[in-house]
């Protein structure tokens, strides 16, 4: 595409400009630079816009706000049914347990907990983010510049992205074929974030941003009905609709500001120490989430992000009637989503600027697809008191990726 792009090489400009005015005089030696900040922000997702404005590529900041938030609200939180599984026995008078192995850390099993049971858990992840759309986020070029040199300008984003999620679950067996839970996350998400300006002909300029926020995520209240069982309980067909409510901070990246609904069919099978489960489902959103270039004029695009499908697959091993280990393949789609490409554009020459071309960092068509990997053992500690432990492994991501966050987890059955 031809585009005039003079606000844009103005903007871009205007960083370096400003350091030198701030600094008197730029350094002469070429490996120093004029650093600028940390610029004073009331939100994370307003760090990211502010540092990014002065890039020459303005709304790239954005995109990344709602790719993070986006990310940090729909990874799974890990499954809020009870380790130990029960029903009653009409014969014995009391309930007896069904389940040789204590259930995958995500993916759901069709196997109800049991009537009248109850149990608490907490799941603990953290996540540092290594790269978005295969892009490295310590080293983000959004934006350069052409000329007659090869590069008279650019901008480079480099990225710290760590977010920490405490899930606290509660679920109790309305029936023996009901169980209804509750989780609720609390997030903490960080970000550290400097673009550096570089000039050949004038310098290098940093400009800086950061923060911290911690609160809630978006709570889920999940109810799960088996409408099938075999002769020993260990198989069975179910179905799950998960609610999540928009109780996280929008702004601050720990949530979506939309009503999401998830309904789910589920399959489980079990024969001697081997039990094998999976799920299916989509996600209806009540809103979208957009995303946008902010290009002048007609050349702008919009991707109105909404809506999911979820799948996954869990197989468990029972090495011992204290010890379970497991190996879950989980991934969700996102409908309508685009991802992020360096896209070139030629640009009218200006003798003033001296461009006359750009590559800036784009949403761009695509799919948001997302494949882990969770290998992980469940420990009988005493009594009905199980500790976890996970490795979630990004296998294929083309959004914000984490590529190794380890799970640790608690849970309790009365």
């Amino acid at each position: 595409a031809v585009i005039n792009m003079r606000e844009w090489r103005l903007s871009s400009y205007c960083i370096v400009s400003l350091a030198v005015l701030l600094g008197g005089s730029w350094p002469a030696d070429a490996q120093q630079a004029t650093v600028l900040g940390p610029i004073p922000t009331d939100s994370l997702s307003e760090v990211l816009s502010e540092v990014t404005y002065w890039s020459g590529n303005p709304g790239v900041g954005d995109v990344i706000s709602a790719l993070t938030g986006l990310e940090v609200a729909t990874a799974p939180l890990g499954s809020p049914s009870g380790g130990f599984v029960y029903s009653y026995d009409e014969g014995v008078g009391a309930p007896l347990r069904r389940s040789g192995t204590f259930g995958p850390q995500f993916v759901e099993r069709a196997l109800t907990t049991g009537r009248g049971t109850t149990s608490f858990g907490l799941n603990v992840f953290n996540a540092t983010y290594d790269t978005l759309s295969g892009y490295p986020l310590d080293d983000l070029r959004v934006a350069t510049f052409r000329g007659p040199q090869p590069i008279i300008s650019s901008s480079t984003l480099k990225l710290r992205l760590q977010s920490q999620t405490a899930a606290l679950f509660s679920s109790v067996g309305v029936t023996d074929n009901l169980d209804v839970a509750v989780a609720v996350p609390i997030v903490r998400v960080a970000v550290d974030a400097t673009l550096v300006q570089e000039e050949p002909a004038v310098g290098t300029a940093m400009l800086l941003a950061g923060g911290s926020s911690t609160g809630l995520g978006d709570i889920a209240v999940v109810g799960k009905y088996r409408f099938w069982k075999s002769s020993d309980e260990r198989s069975g067909l179910a179905g799950l609709v998960t609610l999540r409510m928009p109780t996280g901070d929008e702004d601050n990246l720990r949530g979506l500001s939309a009503w999401r609904t998830l309904v789910s069919a589920i399959a489980s099978a079990a024969r001697g120490r081997v039990a094998v489960h999976a799920n299916v489902g989509y996600e209806f959103w009540d809103r979208s989430v957009t995303l946008s270039n902010n290009q002048p004029g007609p050349f702008d695009q919009v991707w109105e992000l909404a809506d999911q499908m979820q799948y996954g697959m869990a197989v468990e091993f029972e090495v011992r009637p204290t010890l379970t280990f497991m190996v879950e393949a989980m991934g969700r789609i996102v409908r309508n989503s685009g991802q992020l490409e360096t896209v070139s554009f030629d640009t009218e020459y200006s003798p003033e600027l001296g461009s006359d071309g750009v590559n800036l960092l784009q949403v761009t068509s695509g799919r948001l697809r997302k494949f882990v990997m969770v290998p992980g053992v469940k420990l009988n500690l005493g009594g009905n008191r199980l500790f976890s432990f996970g490795l979630r492994i990004a296998q294929g991501d083309t959004g914000l990726r984490d590529t190794l966050t380890p799970l640790v987890g608690f849970n309790w059955t009365l």
